[in-house]
């Protein structure tokens, strides 16, 4: 399973800038964009929604619904410093049970800046597909957290455990 998002947050003293592409949760996982995961999608199922944060969230199953192939949302973080902000992020090749349902989780992830601070990411995805195969639901959170050069925190930016439904 492959992780990826983007997060740009500011905040009242300055602006951190915090980047995660691709970090790797395992390796049987195609990035997106590769005709193995444009193929996969292309031939399953679409379902999308809005959270009742009113953002977006898309969720594609490969054709027998074993297998997620690319879950997507944006979400709304709220910072410790005041900052907010509505950040996109996703998850690809997440496995469905035989009863309908996935869970994955990352991180803490930490991202070592150039000037000396640190960023950790973490986040969860679950969710469940009805029998029928014409909606879905779940939960999704994502935290970020920056430290300074001498590992205190600084910041923390975290969605909640956000609701979200989709329909074909």
């Amino acid at each position: 399973m492959r992780r990826s998002g983007l997060l740009r947050l500011v905040s009242g003293v300055g602006v951190a800038v915090a980047v995660v592409i691709g970090v790797p949760m395992a390796a049987s996982a195609s990035p997106s964009g590769t005709p193995k995961a444009r193929a996969a999608a292309a031939t399953g199922v679409v379902f999308g929604g809005v959270t009742p944060q009113d953002l977006p969230v898309v969720v594609e199953l490969n054709k027998k619904a074993t297998r997620v192939v690319r879950a997507s949302i944006a979400v709304h973080v709220t910072c410790t410093s005041g900052a907010e902000v509505n950040v996109p992020d996703s998850y690809e090749g997440v496995r469905i049970s035989k009863k309908g349902k996935f869970a994955t989780s990352f991180g803490p992830a930490t991202n070592r800046n150039s000037d000396g601070t640190t960023t950790d990411f973490e986040g969860s995805a679950s969710g469940a597909v009805n029998k029928a195969r014409t909606k879905m639901s779940g939960k999704w959170q994502l935290k970020v957290t920056d430290h300074n050069a001498a590992g205190a925190v600084t910041d923390t930016c975290d969605s909640g455990s956000v609701s979200w439904k989709a329909k074909q």
